[in-house]
């Protein structure tokens, strides 16, 4: 059976998304473990440095990948036009129609 291209946009989109949760968890998990304080960000070893470019990288990631990917094949799996729609726009006017909130 195959997924209309919509439904396989946004399976595909989750998932993603879902990766970078996952990226983002372990290296919350890894952060807590060392106790990295705020007073450490000042002589942080290469590992610690590296660690906390793999939480930024992946925040951002999942910021972009929602805007540009996560949040356009919901409303389009919806059926909703969004063509010409700036993000914000797609999210304020579709999306609270659905229950979902914008933040």
């Amino acid at each position: 059976m195959t997924l209309p291209v919509e439904q396989a946009a946004l399976r595909h989109a989750h998932q993603l998304c879902l990766g970078h949760r996952d990226a983002l968890l372990d290296a919350l998990t890894d952060l807590d473990q060392r106790g990295i304080a705020a007073d450490d960000l000042d002589h942080l070893n290469s590992q610690d440095r590296r660690l906390l470019d793999q939480f930024a990288h992946r925040y951002t990631r999942l910021q972009d990948d929602m805007g540009a990917r996560l949040f356009p094949a919901i409303l389009r799996a919806l059926g909703e036009e969004i063509a010409a729609m700036p993000v914000l726009d797609r999210c304020l006017s579709s999306g609270t129609g659905y229950g979902l909130e914008c933040a």
